[in-house]
């Protein structure tokens, strides 16, 4: 109890001074990427001033991508700087969206920077959701869960706002040992797998193409002193959890889950 606090309390103050410190940047997505490894797979159609982003747009494509949200109303809770709210209420075409984030910064942030019909910020704490049950036709969640204090809780929160026949696509990271505890999780939530995925490969490649990239910025951006904690938050080579997905150590999951009907 007291290391999920801790992670809590941590990531509290961590992402406000991430936002302070990337704000003046052109830095959207904080994702690790996504690359589709099929043979014949053919790339995602994007407008030039999203391809900078093309890798973590399509970790969102993938999460997002798995259902028709053609005038559905979405939430998307821990949104970051919004990035993934923007393509998907822009490619996707879902009635409303609704970006959800706990860093009042990341929401400011987002508020200056996009302009979209029916795409709304808010702040708000993904354990502890002030709406009403059976609000939302499908709840998006992508790379943020891992920071949360109480993933059962947080499971049955989603669980209460989705309508009945709602989804909830979802997609993080974990080791072994804690990807067994989300399965016994989502068990539990009465939430019904339709699809649950292991992307590491596509995410590590991804992280891979990206890792000069992260490299540059962070040199950039951050100040000296943190530079070796930021390598570890943004994961770059030789960090445990670059070094964790190449040894099957970590694992990056996605999952389509549905509320019954009843």
């Amino acid at each position: 109890m007291l290391r999920e606090k801790s992670r809590r309390v941590f990531w509290r103050y961590w992402y406000p001074y991430l936002t302070g410190l990337i704000k003046d940047s052109p830095l959207t997505f904080l994702n690790y990427g996504y690359i589709d490894l099929r043979p014949k797979a053919q790339p995602i159609l994007l407008q030039p001033g999203d391809e900078p982003n093309r890798l973590c747009i399509q970790l969102y494509h993938h999460v997002a991508g798995a259902l028709d949200l053609t005038g559905l109303t979405v939430m998307e809770l821990s949104c970051g700087h919004g990035g993934g709210a923007s393509y998907i209420k822009r490619y996707l075409n879902p009635k409303s969206y609704l970006a959800v984030d706990r860093n009042p910064k990341a929401i400011e942030f987002c508020r200056q920077h996009y302009s979209i019909e029916d795409l709304s910020f808010t702040q708000g704490d993904a354990e502890a959701l002030q709406f009403d049950d059976q609000t939302f036709d499908v709840i998006i969640n992508v790379e943020a869960s891992h920071c949360y204090g109480n993933m059962a809780h947080f499971l049955e929160e989603v669980a209460r706002i989705l309508r009945p026949g709602g989804y909830f696509l979802f997609a993080d990271f974990r080791s072994a040992l804690e990807q067994e505890a989300l399965d016994r999780e989502v068990a539990q939530s009465g939430l019904e797998v339709g699809k649950k995925e292991n992307i590491t490969p596509n995410v590590s490649k991804a992280m891979e193409a990206n890792n000069e990239q992260k490299l540059d910025l962070i040199e950039q951006l951050v100040p000296r002193i943190l530079h070796k904690f930021v390598r570890i938050f943004a994961a770059v080579k030789g960090t445990y959890i670059f070094e964790g997905f190449k040894s099957g150590d970590m694992f990056y999951l996605s999952y389509v889950l549905r509320k019954p009907l009843a």
